[in-house]
């Protein structure tokens, strides 16, 4: 599919827009947010129609409805991605357009983490291209890079976040929180923990569950931890909005703990865990033989029942 088309270049031109609110700070932005992903989406729906071979156009004055793209799509078994969290993103634009308000910090971070993911395949899919690439072509270079401080791949990135915490403090303390979660899970596979229906790290650390594999953490630490955890929770469930002072403090909790998991011995621990992860994959060795023996003895009842008729 061409780039060069009009819906696909204002549906761009909507995505770098909808950067420029998110980090905007009133409440007029967060709406514009809404409004503008929704209509870059649907715009790129109209696009894919188009491409192929059927009319965007209901009458001479009249375009088709997002619903009216979604079956044209449909028919031509072009799939949507991320289609149930889409259509949710549609309701929002169509109420917030009949109404007074604006949305809440969180759902505008839900909408516009979905709509990175929907172009990403999108433009990979369809039109050969990456988002990366596009993107900069129309979002203004320092609203970008105001949106991809809250991606950190690295503590020097994490430390960013401090500064997007005056912008976006909500967004700053969940992009901590999901570096947070990469990080322990690369520990956990690197030092041999990663088997077994673990529960998360946070509870099986504060819970002094590692302790026997040679993970114990300074007892100030273990508070900030369970501190951490609860400005998360009350964020992310909407029940308060985290201060820039407590974002820094998250982010300065996640960073002393990445030196203390780093200052240890991951031999050592892997060694320790060994014995669990042995007994462990033996269970699972024994479930899935005993689970082929119930389905053959399953199969021969039924290969009996057959007969008996």
């Amino acid at each position: 599919m061409a780039i060069e088309s009009p819906l696909f270049q204002s549906a761009m031109e909507l995505l770098g827009h909808s950067l420029s609110h998110y980090n905007g700070k009133k409440e007029l932005d967060r709406k514009l947010v809404i409004l503008h992903l929704a209509n870059a989406i649907e715009l790129i729906l109209k696009d894919l129609v188009l491409d192929s071979g059927e009319s965007i156009y209901k009458n001479p004055k009249e375009t088709i409805t997002i619903q009216g793209c979604l079956s044209a799509l449909e028919k031509h078994e072009i799939e949507v991605p991320y289609l149930n969290k889409v259509e949710l993103l549609i309701d929002e634009r169509n109420a917030l357009q009949h109404r007074f308000g604006s949305p809440n910090e969180l759902t505008s971070i839900f909408y516009m983490n979905i709509a990175q993911k929907f172009f990403k395949q999108v433009l990979k899919k369809h039109y050969g291209q990456e988002y990366d690439e596009i993107i900069s072509q129309f979002a203004e270079e320092q609203d970008l890079a105001a949106y991809n401080l809250s991606n950190p791949s690295n503590d020097q990135e994490l430390e960013k976040l401090q500064e997007l915490s005056k912008i976006h403090p909500l967004g700053a303390l969940l992009s901590a929180w999901s570096y947070f979660e990469k990080m322990t899970e690369t520990f956990m596979s690197e030092a041999g923990l990663d088997f077994g229906r673990r529960r998360p790290f946070m509870m099986e650390l504060t819970r002094g569950r590692l302790a026997h594999y040679g993970i114990a953490l300074p007892e100030h630490l273990l508070l900030k931890i369970q501190k951490m955890r609860h400005i998360r929770n009350m964020s992310a469930h909407g029940r308060s909005e985290p201060t820039k002072e407590e974002v820094v403090e998250t982010i300065e909790t996640i960073e002393e703990l990445e030196r203390v998991l780093e200052s240890l011995d991951k031999d050592d621990i892997s060694e320790r865990a060994r014995p669990d992860k042995e007994e462990h994959e033996e269970k699972q060795r024994q479930y899935l033989k005993d689970r082929e023996v119930m389905k053959e003895r399953r199969q021969r009842m039924m290969e009996f029942d057959e007969t008996d008729d």
